[in-house]
């Protein structure tokens, strides 16, 4: 799908899509969600220093096919404050089960991206009773997942000298604004330590989960496949080509991943 495909229906669903908006507010934040659709849930969660529009590719389809789609900003990411407290996955997963709480939901599929994937296996932790099915995209279970290598890269990266363009962008995908030099900080220390999951913490998994990875990943292909065998039902699949961008830049393949495992017509 080329980006101006893409623009196209950014364009034509957020002129035409009704949305449900609101925040919560719990230990110390204003968490805020927005939700399009009716239908049987499924909860978006993005990644670390990124925000709920980065679902551009999959929430058109998503909300055409009859799903109630629900998308989070994660707590100082987007629209959402950070509040007082340290980042933790086990913060942001709270935070989530609050929104699902206000929205009345006691059940949804989930689908996570790199940090919302560690949120979502945590919530199969958790609260099993509040997980259907969950899609896992680069993911990592341990801090070691990540490719030493480019775990360097990306360190350096975010520590290094930018432009006014750079951070900018930066600070756009985040959604953080202003606040983004502090919350680059933070989440770079939580990748360095977290998640901590061991063996029988993703064997006490039980909800169907698809461990979706790319070919060319920031997390491990090793650690990805053992993801998939430790949970107690299991799947991996790898995108061909793919780094840690797949959802964006192989969009088609994502989304027809979501769609078989999830049992959902891809209308688009």
């Amino acid at each position: 799908m080329s980006v101006n495909a893409l623009h196209y229906l950014i364009w034509k669903y957020s002129t035409t899509m009704q949305a449900e908006t609101g925040n919560i507010i719990y230990r110390g934040a204003h968490i805020h969600y927005v939700t399009y659709g009716h239908g049987k849930p499924i909860l978006l969660l993005h990644g670390g220093l990124s925000n709920k529009l980065s679902w551009f590719s999959q929430l058109p389809w998503l909300v055409a096919s009859g799903r109630r789609v629900v998308l989070i900003d994660t707590r100082g990411h987007g629209d959402s404050t950070p509040g007082n407290l340290k980042p933790s996955y086990r913060v942001f997963a709270e935070d989530t089960l609050r929104v699902l709480d206000q929205l009345g939901i006691q059940r949804t599929d989930i689908v996570g991206w790199s940090d919302g994937g560690i949120i979502a296996l945590l919530l199969g932790i958790e609260a099993p009773q509040r997980v259907g099915r969950i899609v896992a995209i680069s993911a990592n279970f341990q801090p070691s997942g990540l490719i030493p290598e480019v775990n360097r890269a990306r360190n350096e990266f975010y520590t290094g000298s930018l432009n006014k363009m750079t951070y900018s962008l930066r600070s756009w995908w985040s959604g953080a604004g202003e606040r983004h030099a502090v919350l680059e900080a933070e989440i770079k220390e939580l990748w360095r330590t977290e998640p901590q999951l061991d063996h029988s913490d993703l064997q006490a998994i039980t909800a169907p989960t698809l461990v979706i990875t790319g070919e060319s990943d920031i997390i491990d292909l090793v650690h990805s496949s053992e993801l998939a065998q430790r949970l107690t039902n299991g799947k991996l699949e790898i995108v061909a080509g793919a780094g840690h961008a797949a959802p964006v830049t192989h969009a088609l393949q994502i989304n027809q991943l979501i769609a078989s495992f999830l049992n959902i017509e891809l209308t688009m």
